[in-house]
């Protein structure tokens, strides 16, 4: 999957336990909260958009983490 730098960036002054947190509490349509795997990192104009699949199913997950 592919990255945006200043995504990336803005990902990497988040504390690490907060980046866990964050990670562990996606939703997924078929399972609930989840956990989000294989994810990218992208800017969008609200924050930091994650894409990635659900832990359980598979299936595909989104996440913003709004500035």
């Amino acid at each position: 999957m592919i990255s945006d730098i200043k995504a990336i960036k803005r990902w990497s002054r988040i504390p690490k336990h907060m980046q866990k947190k964050l990670l562990d509490n996606v939703f997924c349509s078929t399972c609930g909260v989840t956990t989000i795997v294989d994810y990218s990192i992208h800017d969008n104009e609200m924050g930091i958009l994650l894409k990635g699949t659900c832990k359980n199913c598979n299936q595909k997950v989104a996440r913003l983490i709004e500035d």
